[in-house]
């Protein structure tokens, strides 16, 4: 353990340097750090020397760094300064140092080193103890003792915060005595005690001791966390040691007194299943609650023991008959026939609770709510005690219709209905389409699709394609054209075409300058399917035909001639030959 040290560097012609430090502060537990004050001095011979390069390290750190040659004597001082080491957490620490110069009349490197270990600073107690010192009615009585000694001491009572002890504190500071008064009767209280070290004012905490103050009734059964039925009784033991008169109480939920019995001496008491039945009066917007059973001893005050648990509401959901359903889509009821046949993903649902079919609520709730849920998709309905409610969800995906009745705890009772006949309806769709000038140039346009739809019967009509065309607009319009009705090709059900199609040019198609969005647009008695393509222009680089052969563009048969050459230059052997 040091306060100080020092080392000397190498040396030359006994000319060297001499590092030193002690430690500048007075620390205690809390700042848990020494500052050092250090000094790099020349040493040895008489006269001076050149020196530089000077370097210190101190713990790591380059505290000092300077390349100037200075004129060093014995006992010039170099440099100096502070350092602050922090300690580690128990109060030890190590540190070393180094010096490096440079002795430039020799050219001689002097470097040394050295380390100590710094005098430990005192932290925490070494040791720390509580003991059980003695109870009465109302207070107990805690001791303590330690090493070394303290000067304060505070206690906390149940986990709550920390309290002054005011203790009777032995001469040496190392043992102690205090009372915790104003507590209840025969009650178990957890203590812990905190010290602060004299020395360093750094507070130590002990182990948690449990003490408990006597003569008072306490119940023996049930035990906390205890759980009852709403449809079951409960009894109640205890002990009572002072022979006093007692009584016995209910709360619920705990903290409201709800039932208590005449005063008695018995150590036994049974709530009836009707008493505790009679407690779900306060429980109506949960299903289980807090209650506390307990037990008063009456003597110069009111002394209590209590024990919490959970009361279950059982055997409460609510009494539910039936509801009923009716399609209201004006679209499928016309292909059904009536309003019992649901079309998948057409149908709207509406589910209906007459008021004679009006559910009720048991054990003291009230209805809340009816819920309808059908797949995915749920509406909440109002609940009416004197009306008819109902509602719709539209579009129903599902042959299963749920109805629950909800009272105000939560709790529900579900009636479950299907419809006499489910129609599993798929959408009419395209599945893949193409649009293609013949040949990939020119006007003439053949257009081919094909798909799928539900080919089945409703009930009063049966499933058809009721119109196939196709429309057509340039890329850059906005405004599509109808261009003709298509007769698709039925194959069960599938369906398809293939067939040359009039566009802007009439017969003969489509403009060869333009490019097109082309659009089939298909339906049956439910669902619309649309496909959209893209037709480019056909303008084609050479055209070949019997009467001759055109460039850039279509032949064009009423000008003639063996060779015709559109929007472009004519050049031979780097000589235009247009005439215009």
């Amino acid at each position: 353990m040091a306060t100080s040290g020092s080392f000397d560097t190498g040396g030359y012609n006994g000319k060297h340097l001499t590092f030193s430090w002690y430690r500048s502060n007075s620390p205690n537990g809390a700042d848990n750090y020494s500052d050092i004050t250090w000094t790099l001095k020349g040493a040895g011979g008489s006269g001076w020397h050149m020196a530089g390069d000077f370097n210190v390290w101190i713990d790591g750190d380059n505290v000092y760094s300077n390349a100037t040659r200075i004129q060093l004597y014995n006992g010039t001082t170099v440099a100096s300064g502070t350092k602050r080491i922090y300690h580690n957490n128990d109060g030890s620490r190590s540190f070393s140092a180094s010096v490096s110069a440079s002795i430039y009349t020799y050219a001689v490197d002097k470097t040394g080193s050295g380390s100590w270990t710094l005098d430990s600073i005192p932290r925490y107690l070494n040791s720390i103890n509580i003991y059980n010192n003695g109870s009465a009615l109302n207070s107990i009585s805690v001791k303590w003792t330690c090493d070394p000694r303290r000067d304060w001491t505070q206690y906390s009572l149940n986990g709550g915060g920390w309290t002054d002890a005011g203790d009777s504190v032995a001469g040496d500071g190392k043992s102690g005595t205090f009372n915790i008064g104003g507590l209840a009767p025969n009650t178990s209280y957890k203590v812990k005690v905190r010290l602060r070290r004299a020395d360093s004012g750094l507070w130590s905490e002990s182990g948690t001791i449990t003490i408990t103050t006597k003569n008072k009734a306490t119940i023996t059964s049930p035990n906390d966390n205890f759980s009852v039925n709403s449809n079951g009784s409960l009894t109640v033991n205890c002990n009572n040691p002072s022979g006093n008169q007692i009584a016995y109480f209910l709360d619920c939920p705990s903290g409201t007194r709800r039932l208590t019995s005449g005063k008695t001496t018995n150590t036994s008491y049974t709530w009836s299943a009707a008493q505790i039945l009679s407690m779900l009066q306060y429980i109506t917007t949960s299903n289980s609650s807090s209650i506390k059973v307990g037990v008063i001893t009456y003597g110069n005050a009111e002394y209590y023991s209590e024990k919490v648990g959970t009361l279950n509401v059982v055997n409460s959901n609510p009494i539910f008959s039936n509801f009923t359903y009716e399609d209201t889509n004006a679209t499928t009821i016309t292909l059904t026939g009536g309003n019992q046949r649901i079309v998948k993903g057409y149908s709207n649902v509406k589910a209906i609770v007459s008021t004679a079919n009006k559910a009720t609520a048991q054990n003291y709730a009230t209805m809340s709510k009816y819920r309808l849920v059908i797949g995915s998709q749920q509406k909440d309905i109002t609940y009416s005690s004197n009306a008819s409610v109902s509602a719709t969800i539209d579009k129903v995906l599902s042959n299963i219709f749920n109805m629950y009745a909800i009272d105000s705890r939560g709790n529900s009772t579900v009636k479950q209905i299907s419809p006499s006949t489910y129609l599993d309806y798929s959408d009419i769709i395209i599945k893949k389409a193409s649009v293609v000038r013949t040949g990939g140039v020119g006007s003439e346009t053949t257009l081919a699709f094909s798909g799928s739809y539900w080919g089945y019967g409703f009930g009063a009509l049966n499933n058809a394609i009721t119109s196939c065309y196709y429309e057509y607009k340039t890329t850059t319009s906005n405004t599509w054209i109808k261009g003709g009705d298509l007769t698709p090709v039925l194959n069960g059900n599938d369906f398809s075409f293939t067939g040359t199609i009039k566009g802007d040019s009439g017969a003969d198609g489509f403009n060869i300058q333009r490019s097109f969005d082309i659009r089939v647009v298909i339906k049956d008695r439910l669902s619309t399917s649309i496909y959209t393509m893209v037709l480019g222009t056909g303008i084609p680089s050479i055209a070949i035909t019997k009467n001759g052969v055109a460039i850039n563009g279509m032949y064009d048969a009423s000008l003639k001639g063996a060779l015709q050459i559109w929007n472009g230059d004519v050049y031979i052997n780097g000589k235009k030959l247009n005439l215009s």
